[in-house]
């Protein structure tokens, strides 16, 4: 049975139309998924609001403290960040002095309004 070239393109159109519509919807999931994933970084830490001195933790988190505690905060070579019992004295120790063979020492990397936020940051980290 040979079917016209009519017949052949009508066919070919409804297959590319519904191809196009398949990729539209999973395209719209893709971009649905980023924009509401925008709040939250990496492995689901949410960066806290601009301006606070929460946010301005985070970003030295980032740059300082991620590489081993995870983007998540949840820990990797470093511990779990989240629910942190030590008083704020000791973290300022640790952060400072580090930890011999553990966690380097970032006294003079960061000042004492960084180490502060850092601090709020990690506080902020709920279990």
């Amino acid at each position: 049975m040979k079917l016209s070239f009519q017949l052949k393109a009508a066919m070919l159109g409804t297959v590319s139309g519904l191809a196009a519509i398949g990729i539209a919807f999973a395209a719209g999931e893709m971009f649905q998924h980023s924009s509401a994933a925008s709040a939250v970084s990496g492995a689901g830490l949410v960066i806290p609001a601009a301006g606070t001195v929460e946010q301005k933790g985070y970003a030295l988190y980032m740059q300082n403290c991620a590489h081993c505690h995870g983007a998540d905060a949840r820990g990797d070579e470093g511990p779990d960040l989240h629910g942190v019992t030590e008083s704020d004295a000791r973290i300022v120790s640790l952060i400072k002095d580090g930890k011999k063979g553990e966690m380097p020492k970032f006294s003079t990397k960061l000042n004492d309004a960084e180490v502060q936020a850092l601090i709020a940051f990690i506080r902020s980290l709920k279990g």
